[in-house]
């Protein structure tokens, strides 16, 4: 449950270690309209601009009896609609996806309910009537509706054939792989060899081998053995073993959470960190079809309850940063962790005002107000928690050293989730940060939403965008971009799915 046990700056038992408040060059960040967010209860949470009005919208679900919040973004203040919009479930909410499954240029909404709750897994469309708009629940006619303990959604195309697919993990059953064949929605898991039968609470979608297509790390809980799915194609093959990958020999209480996944040393190949109950991983990229867990050697294996994890570069120095959150079920208290990117190993930057709020399920890294600086959400569902968002307040001239890209097709859709974005200096090869377009974290989430990229000095940038396509990996590079041109310093990057380019 984080650090929510901290109310009013008591600390209530909770260990805080290391708090950066004051600290020269460390975190800096304010509330943002705390009255609004202290909703408790808070599970998944996700980010995007369902209404395409250029600022991006919060959707929040929450367990047992409270109602799911969407909050409307209007130029940096926020309003809850949930109501008017028809989101307002009141259900055990515990997973929430927002993709283009239609490619109409309108976002839709997957929300995942409990089994005990009874109530099937819903698919809103959003649909304007007039200028008001409202979300139909569409889950049944595209054969959507299933029940069972629901964790991570998420909207990937597997098979790279241009229509958005949905991955389910369920804690209870096997999981699912719903193909779209355009007006309905195919189970293909057992074909495809991706129903696994343990109990997952989170995934992650990401190319590990660089062969164009999107392969499946789920995280199991009690005990069983994490997966590592290598996309062949026609079928995928798990390898979590042969890689070493799949924690085995941890006792029933150990399990894995919240995967996450970003090229933490800036070498090009994308990691992969894995939050878990008794420790925690980070699996280094060798490049060579190797990954090597070095979470102790870098700093990161703490927290003996962590739930979500997310990557975000706070400070805009080009380097990721980690928020890992931590559950709280007696006898252990742990806190929650900012890790800070020193470069070759990461160093616990929490403040005191993040420390006393904290999370236990939903983290984004959202620059929800296109400063150029990212912005902290977190969820916690502990009857002391909240929802609370957090401006971060570094320099404006800090803030401007950062470049945020929206990757689109051809036509404009969001169909390239698990595109791989890069900033370089200039006419070279030299990465100066980069990102994962989300598919899926955050505790089972998926946003819609630009990366943010940090850069360690002015100037102009190269982005290239990696998307996978039906002929493979295809390249879009952007030449000479000037961050401080852009509108709210993004750049909208539209992928071709039949040819390299340059642009």
């Amino acid at each position: 449950m984080g650090a929510a046990g901290l109310v009013g700056g008591v600390a209530s038992g909770r260990r805080l270690v290391a708090l950066a408040q004051g600290r020269a060059g460390g975190p800096s960040f304010e509330l943002v309209q705390p009255e609004l967010f202290a909703v408790s209860g808070g599970q998944p949470s996700c980010w995007a601009d369902f209404d395409n009005d250029g600022d991006l919208d919060l959707f929040v679900g929450f367990k047992d009896a409270v109602a799911n919040r969407l909050y409307r973004n209007d130029r940096g203040t926020f309003v809850e609609i949930a109501g008017d919009a028809g989101l307002a479930d009141l259900t055990d909410t515990r997973a929430a996806a927002w993709g283009d499954f239609n490619a109409d240029g309108r976002l839709e909404l997957y929300v995942g309910f409990t089994r005990r709750s009874g109530v099937a897994n819903k698919l809103y469309r959003y649909d304007v009537n007039g200028g008001n708009g409202r979300f139909t629940d569409v889950a049944h006619d595209l054969g959507v509706d299933v029940k069972g303990e629901t964790r991570q959604a998420s909207w990937v195309d597997f098979d790279n054939d241009g229509r958005v697919d949905l991955f389910i993990a369920f804690r209870d059953a096997p999981n699912m792989l719903l193909r779209n064949e355009g007006n309905r929605f195919v189970d293909v898991a057992k074909d495809m060899g991706v129903d696994d039968p343990r109990k997952t609470v989170g995934a992650v979608w990401f190319d590990m081998n660089d062969d164009g297509r999107l392969d499946l790390f789920v995280a199991n809980q009690d005990g069983t053995l994490n997966g590592l799915f290598r996309n062949e194609g026609s079928r995928f093959v798990d390898v979590a073993h042969e890689l070493g990958m799949d924690a085995d020999g941890r006792p029933a209480t150990f399990g894995s959470n919240g995967p996450s996944v970003a090229d933490y040393d800036n070498d090009g190949r994308l990691d992969l960190f894995v939050a878990g109950y008794g420790r925690n991983f980070l699996y280094h990229n060798d490049g060579a079809g190797r990954f090597t867990d070095v979470a102790a050697a870098v700093g990161v294996a703490g927290g003996d309850k962590a739930t979500p994890s997310g990557w975000g570069d706070y400070d805009n120095d080009g380097r990721p940063d980690l928020y890992v959150s931590s559950y709280v079920d007696r006898p252990v208290n742990e806190h929650d962790f900012l890790f800070h990117n020193d470069g070759s190993k990461f160093s616990d930057a929490m403040i005191e005002m993040i420390a006393k709020h904290g999370a236990t399920h939903g983290v984004q890294w959202v620059d929800f107000d296109g400063d150029g600086a990212l912005d902290l959400s977190l969820a916690n569902n502990n009857p002391n928690g909240g929802h609370y968002l957090f401006r971060n307040t570094m320099p404006a001239t800090r803030a401007r050293r950062s470049i945020q890209v929206m990757v689109v097709d051809e036509h404009g859709h969001h169909t390239h989730a698990g595109s791989e974005v890069r900033a370089y200096a200039p006419g070279t090869r030299k990465v100066l940060g980069g990102r994962l377009v989300d598919t899926g974290g955050g505790y089972c989430s998926q946003s819609v939403m630009p990366v943010h990229i940090g850069l360690p000095g002015d100037g102009k940038v190269d982005v290239e965008v990696t998307a996978m396509t039906k002929n493979g990996r295809r390249i879009t590079r952007v030449a000479n971009v000037d961050p401080n041109k852009l509108p709210k310093r993004v750049l909208v990057v539209k992928v071709s799915a039949t040819s390299q380019s340059s642009q």
